[in-house]
């Protein structure tokens, strides 16, 4: 049987025309949340095409152009809180060309405002949350409607009568392991800076209040196995002609026996990786560095967030700052280039402790650590967003293009918008 619903375009939808140049020119990675849902949906015999305009040039024409030629009876779009103007722009777009096949809208933004996505862009579906086996199981009805009812497909969001129904919350996949290696091919990797890429985890058992991992993807950490990583380290580089790879994860040292047996595989390749990490202090014990140091680890990122301990409590992120501090000193030391990040404006932030913030930042920075720092930003799906009333944050932006980790959007208790400002400027100026 012929199915219907076959050829899928995946889209990833980008920020104004400056600050994705910005990124572009920096640090731009693809969307490894697109390119597993890819992977999917191609292991079970669909045809994918990706767009990313992150970092391809496509104009509006070219858009419809591809949307005639290639002719595709579903897209997707990959959302951002910030990401959102731009989804709204290519929505009219896509159906001003005279599109009539099927939308479905996923990532962050999408999991966490599925009401004003199906109300005002009109998108068909909204997919809550991890997307490989909700994309395919929706797909699966849309072509199999009596074998597969919609009402059974989990994580889906839909209007039904002017009703926006939810399903039932979809299932986090439980053994990433069966998730297929990336489809590497659907992309260009000369489009990106950095297009040896990896996520080797999901979850986060941590509950740190400005971050909506734990709402995206749960409370449990679920995580790859050393074996799988190293498999796809070595696929990738037989592609991609390199041996530069970054892990993605908020925490790639979380789970120790893991670690151990990475880097014992590691040890036995007859060529070597450089690699960079992004860790907690509370899992980078000395030897976890001195092992990173003898695989060639060369960039370790660990967030800190403040510079004082009583702050770091009250966010939830649940690490020792001074033992954090003499990780960071001794990473450096034996030669990892290291790099520590903060952010100014918590909702218990007051001048005193984020003068804490900027003193730690100079202290590192002189200490030879990279220093960086970002404005507190309550993003949907974080228990700042969730709980701003209670925590007094009151959110002053006008539109979610300003939710921007350079742009303070907030006010709190203890400080007014433009004293953050004024702040959140002296802790730029010491990271640069």
């Amino acid at each position: 049987m012929v199915r219907k619903f076959e050829r899928i375009l995946l889209v990833n939808c980008t920020l104004d025309k400056i600050s994705r140049q910005k990124i572009k020119n920096t640090v731009s990675t693809p969307n490894l949340g697109l390119l597993s849902i890819a992977s999917v949906l191609i292991m079970h015999g669909y045809k994918v095409k990706i767009i990313d305009f992150f970092v391809e040039d496509i104009s509006e024409n070219e858009y419809i152009n591809i949307l005639h030629t290639w002719n595709p009876s579903v897209i997707g779009f990959s959302v951002y809180t910030r990401t959102s103007p731009f989804y709204n722009r290519i929505m009219k777009i896509t159906k001003q060309s005279g599109f009539n096949g099927i939308t479905i809208a996923g990532g962050p933004h999408s999991t966490f405002n599925e009401e004003e996505m199906l109300k005002n862009t009109k998108v068909n579906y909204v997919i809550k949350g991890e997307g490989e086996f909700t994309f395919l199981k929706l797909l699966e009805h849309l072509n199999y409607p009596d074998q597969f009812p919609l009402k059974y497909v989990e994580g889906v969001s839909y209007i039904e009568e002017d009703n926006v129904i939810i399903n039932e919350k979809f299932k986090f996949i439980g053994k990433l392991d069966a998730l297929p290696l990336q489809p590497i091919g659907l992309i260009d990797p000369s489009n990106y800076s950095t297009a040896f890429t990896m996520i080797t985890s999901r979850g986060c058992p941590g509950n740190c209040i400005y971050c909506s991992s734990r709402s995206m993807s749960g409370n449990k950490y679920r995580m790859r196995s050393a074996e799988n990583i190293i498999c796809e380290m070595i696929y990738l580089k037989d592609i991609l002609k390199t041996d530069k790879v970054v892990f993605l994860d908020d925490t790639f040292t979380a789970i120790q026996s893991r670690f151990n047996r990475f880097i014992e595989l590691l040890r036995h390749l007859e060529y070597k990786f450089s690699y960079r990490i992004e860790s907690r202090g509370d899992t980078l014990i000395e030897k976890n560095l001195d092992d990173l140091k003898d695989t060639n680890c060369n960039v370790i990122h660990v967030g800190i967030e403040s510079g004082s301990q009583e702050v770091i409590n009250k966010i939830g992120k649940k690490i020792n700052l001074s033992e954090t501090i003499q990780r960071l000193l001794y990473g450096n030391k034996i030669g990892i280039h290291m790099v520590a990040s903060f952010i100014i404006g918590h909702y218990c932030d007051n001048k005193e402790t984020i003068r804490e913030t900027i003193e730690l930042m100079k202290h590192l920075k002189k200490a030879g650590v990279e220093v960086s720092v970002a404005s507190c930003t309550p993003f949907p799906g974080t228990v700042l967003y969730e709980n701003r009333d209670r925590l007094n944050v009151k959110i002053l932006a006008s539109s979610w293009q300003d939710y921007d980790f350079g742009n303070v959007i907030i006010e709190t208790e203890f400080l007014k918008n433009e004293e953050l400002r004024e702040l959140l400027f002296e802790a730029v100026m010491v990271s640069m």
